[in-house]
């Protein structure tokens, strides 16, 4: 027996649907120089695949800036050794 959901114009099979997306998209969402930004947008204006992209997002230096993640590695100084 499924549990059919009507929301708005949408129909959800589960209450798990929705909640699943908002933190899938989380996962990938980073805060650019201020503006919210997915890893894709990332990888497409660095010129990186999208694995590259999440690892510079995730590495820092935080706050996130273009320069720093089109750095391919960060100085010693910088990654805090």
């Amino acid at each position: 027996m499924s549990r059919d959901i009507k929301v708005g114009p949408y129909k959800f099979v589960g209450r798990s649907n929705m909640r699943a997306g908002h933190a899938r998209a989380a996962l990938y969402a980073h805060v650019v120089e201020g503006k919210l930004v997915s890893t894709a947008q990332i990888a497409k204006r660095v010129g990186v695949s999208m694995a590259a992209a999440y690892d510079r997002a995730k590495r820092g230096p935080f706050p996130l800036t273009w320069s720093s993640l089109e750095k391919a590695r960060l100085n010693a100084k910088q990654e805090g050794v």
